[in-house]
């Protein structure tokens, strides 16, 4: 058992070690490990916030975790950063990422993906502007040509304009449908239009 395991298990820890894995990234930085991400236990005291706050990097004063009764949000001793959103940044800073308006070691609030640039943003200066009147204009602008339009195009009124012309349905000289899969279909014709006078007294002018 111990042989094969060698046999087995020796050249994958070679591939790992090899220099081309080992210049997979980050993970090769000297004092940083991926355990260093991830959230410790809810601070007790407060030398455990400081130890928190200065591990996520602010400044114990700004330093405020998760709600412990929050069972949707709460992961240990992560801060609680607030809502910030694109808008919310300085459109001229010099950012390490202008895409999303962010700099390097910044911060990652818990509802960062929520409220990026093309999502959900805001400053909240928004709701002073708030009426409801304007918010009302805002869905006839929406409500009234869909309105229109729908009227235009399903009126009764034969010479209305279509989405396409009006055309009766294909006519056929014999009922294929009948006759399918394997019958003759001249056994079955069909009589769209004919040129023989009905009746006697059809075409007879007085």
């Amino acid at each position: 058992m111990a042989s094969f395991l060698k046999r087995t298990l020796g050249p994958l820890r070679t591939f790992s070690t090899s220099p081309i894995v080992r210049l997979r990234g980050p993970l090769t930085f000297d004092g940083w490990y991926p355990r260093d991400h991830k959230p410790g236990q809810y601070p007790e005291n407060e030398e455990e916030r400081r130890r928190a706050a200065i591990k996520y990097g602010l400044r114990p004063e700004d330093y405020k975790p998760m709600d412990k009764d929050d069972i949707v949000r709460y992961a240990g001793d992560y801060p609680d950063l607030g809502v910030v959103t694109y808008d919310h940044k300085d459109p001229y800073e010099s950012w390490t990422d202008r895409n999303h308006r962010r700099n390097w070691g910044e911060m990652v609030g818990m509802d960062m993906m929520n409220y990026r640039g093309d999502r959900l943003t805001f400053t909240g200066l928004e709701a002073e502007d708030y009426t409801t009147w304007a918010s009302i204009k805002m869905c006839l602008r929406v409500l009234v040509p869909m309105a229109l339009l729908a009227y235009y195009f399903s009126r009764e009124d034969p010479n209305a304009f279509r989405w396409k012309n009006p055309a009766m349905p294909k006519q056929y000289p014999y009922d294929f449908a009948r006759s399918f899969p394997f019958d003759d279909p001249r056994k079955f014709p069909i009589v769209n239009y004919s040129f023989d006078v009905e009746g006697k007294d059809h075409g007879h002018h007085h």
